[in-house]
């Protein structure tokens, strides 16, 4: 079957299905949706961080995000990328199907953060429909929680270095987990760290605001940092699974600290942590060092489908 067979077929059978919608209704996104989106997203399997409620929500102001929530898929429309940018619809099978056809019908929808797995879906649901181009500036970094603990052998020796050093800065430390009654604190820590930093830095600066801001409502989870006596860092993420951690946001003010921040963080972890993701590189040449100076398990490869 050639290319113009297939979307003729396919535009045949869109028709005739009349459980599609007329059209995608994309709203706001509030807190109220917390359990729908979690509840689709768990059931599907997703782990890549960017569709948790709380990255969804804390970015959408930045990212131009809005939703479209069924009862067992929702897609993201990605304003910031582009008027036909989305995230890849998160749910069921079939859940996923009705979004994307609906998109086909009326335009030709661009889809971040397609995994492996997404890439297959739409190649055998959607034979040559779609390009698809590999998007390492998305890549999640993925660490195993033990192996940054005990930061083993000769690799490890210029990371044991850096926590050595951050460790160094001062001579007593301490940590609180992140609660109502601190959340202030690391709101300021914030600010700080924002103050003086070029525009490319700050880039999630509201974000973080907005997640520290809603702590409890996001049910994050992180560690206030105290330096002999002065706050100096934060750490917050979220739970994808109870196996995995996604650290969200993390500012450390004096930049020394930064690996003995996070060498500490994984040692708070709850034990059934095994793996946790520091987000993308978003192809900043420093953060993308730093991140590989860590030595990532695995980096998740997405990719970009265009409909063609």
């Amino acid at each position: 079957m050639n290319d113009a067979t297939t979307m003729a077929a396919f535009s045949t059978s869109c028709h005739a299905d009349k459980r599609i919608l007329s059209h995608l209704r994309f709203r706001r996104i509030t807190l109220s949706q917390i359990d729908q989106v979690e509840s689709i997203r768990s059931g599907s399997g997703s782990t890549l961080h960017v569709y948790t409620f709380a990255s969804l929500y804390s970015w959408q102001k930045s990212e131009q995000y809005s939703i479209c929530l069924s009862d067992d898929a929702y897609i993201i429309r990605y304003g910031s990328r582009g008027n036909n940018a989305y995230l890849f619809p998160c749910g069921s099978a079939s859940g996923k199907k009705k979004l994307i056809n609906e998109l086909l019908l009326h335009e030709s929808p661009v889809f971040f953060y397609v995994s492996d797995s997404d890439r297959c879906f739409l190649e055998k649901e959607y034979p040559g429909i779609f390009s698809f181009t590999d998007c390492r500036d998305d890549y999640p970094y993925l660490y195993d929680k033990d192996e940054q603990i005990a930061l083993p052998g000769k690799e490890y020796k210029s990371l044991r270095h850096q926590v050595n050093l951050g460790r160094s800065v001062a001579q007593n430390w301490s940590t609180e987990l992140l609660a109502p009654e601190n959340i202030e604190r690391a709101i300021l820590i914030n600010r700080q760290w924002a103050d003086g930093r070029i525009s490319q830095d700050l880039a999630d600066t509201s974000p973080a605001e907005t997640a520290l801001s809603n702590f409890s409502r996001l049910r994050l989870w992180g560690l206030l940092f105290i330096a002999d006596g002065k706050d100096i860092a934060y750490t917050l993420g979220t739970f994808i699974t109870p196996e995995i951690y996604d650290i969200c946001f993390c500012k450390v003010l004096d930049n020394r600290c930064d690996c003995y921040v996070k060498w500490a963080l994984y040692n708070a972890l709850p034990p059934e942590v095994k793996t946790v993701d520091s987000e993308e590189d978003m192809g900043i040449p420093g953060l993308r060092t730093h991140k590989l100076l860590r030595r990532p398990k695995e980096l998740v490869r997405v990719w970009k489908g265009v409909a063609l």
